[in-house]
């Protein structure tokens, strides 16, 4: 009776093991996959164009939205189809020595190519209360591809 317990138990064991060892190599093969951060059909990288927020100094810029899907991620790029796009942002100022947080937010809808990195980059200017955003293209940083200024900057008394 005793031999049959502790068989019994070495073969839970062993199965239980087996278990782990299929879901952990199964959740390893797709997380090497390729990772699609965007919506509808796979395409290359050299038929995507990439878009990556600007890291200027104090001053942040993050993505929220693409074409009105908000953005759960934290994501330093994301890759988007070719073609006309609208891009919902938050610049936010955190200066260190203004005793405040500056921030807006803004609309900015510029055509994307295929094959090309851009970068969004944002400036609030504290002393003009002025902000605006811009577009580069990784390929010609000098070249604008679209720029906007904020109409209103919004104070904030803490930025987490």
């Amino acid at each position: 009776m005793e031999s049959t317990g502790l068989s019994f138990l070495r073969i839970a064991r062993r199965s239980s093991f087996l278990l782990l060892i299929i879901v952990m190599m199964s959740v390893l093969i797709t997380a090497c996959g390729p990772k699609k951060k965007y919506v509808g059909p796979y395409l290359t990288d050299d038929e995507i164009a990439i878009i990556k927020p600007g890291d200027k100094m104090f001053t942040h810029v993050n993505i929220l939205a693409i074409d009105k899907h908000k953005l759960f991620t934290d994501e330093s790029s994301i890759s988007i189809h070719p073609g006309k796009h609208t891009l919902f942002l938050e610049a936010v100022l955190d200066y260190p020595f203004l005793g405040k947080y500056l921030y807006f937010n803004q609309y900015l809808t510029f055509n994307a190519e295929a094959g090309q990195v851009y970068t969004l980059h944002a400036s609030i200017l504290p002393m003009r209360d002025e902000g605006f955003t811009w577009i580069t293209s990784d390929q010609d940083p000098d070249k604008l591809i679209v720029k906007k200024y904020a109409m209103s900057l919004i104070p904030l008394s803490s930025y987490p």
